[in-house]
């Protein structure tokens, strides 16, 4: 009975510093990825420049119009609306944030005939360049990311699906 409760008590203090570890690596993670964010803007900033130096103007477009663009680019038109569910933003800050990108023919806007409160957006062939960027960034990242999965087990990909499914639902 004795030794039962020694192996319990290894076992749960093993389990201890495993859950001490996985917090210290998620927090690892969390600024590592802060990182990996600021090198991404980075990237994006300079391929910016180059796109300002072709159009002759000054963008300056924070990470939230990027998205706005990337969304309509993947699912325009789409009305603002769809735009907001999409991108996570009110729609408040949708009308904002279209009006700065149709001043830089970024986007441009469309109403249907017979309902004219509906707008629509498609973007531009400026809009479309750097959709393009944008796109062609996340691919990058994605394979990068899919390769490096490879290593993993069908079982272990599956409970880290699993981990971080919960870590989303999952609040401090």
């Amino acid at each position: 009975m004795k030794r039962g409760c020694v192996i319990f008590g290894y076992f749960r203090e093993n389990t201890d510093l495993s859950k001490q570890r996985i917090i210290q690596l998620y927090i690892q993670l969390v600024t590592q990825q802060e990182l990996r964010e600021s090198k991404l803007t980075a990237r994006m900033a300079e391929e910016m420049l180059k796109l300002e130096s072709e159009m002759g103007i000054k963008l300056n477009l924070t990470l939230s119009e990027i998205h706005f663009i990337a969304c309509i680019g993947d699912h325009g038109p789409i009305n603002v609306t769809t735009i907001s569910e999409k991108v996570n933003l009110t729609k408040g800050s949708i009308t904002r944030i279209s009006k700065k990108l149709w001043k830089l023919d970024l986007i441009k806007r469309q109403q249907l005939v017979d309902n004219k409160k509906e707008v629509y957006y498609r973007l531009t062939a400026k809009g479309q360049k750097l959709y393009k960027i944008h796109h062609r960034m996340h691919q990058d990242i994605e394979q990068r990311f899919m390769s490096f999965l490879d290593k993993y087990s069908p079982e272990k990909l599956a409970f880290s699906r699993e981990l971080l499914e919960d870590l989303l639902d999952w609040d401090f």
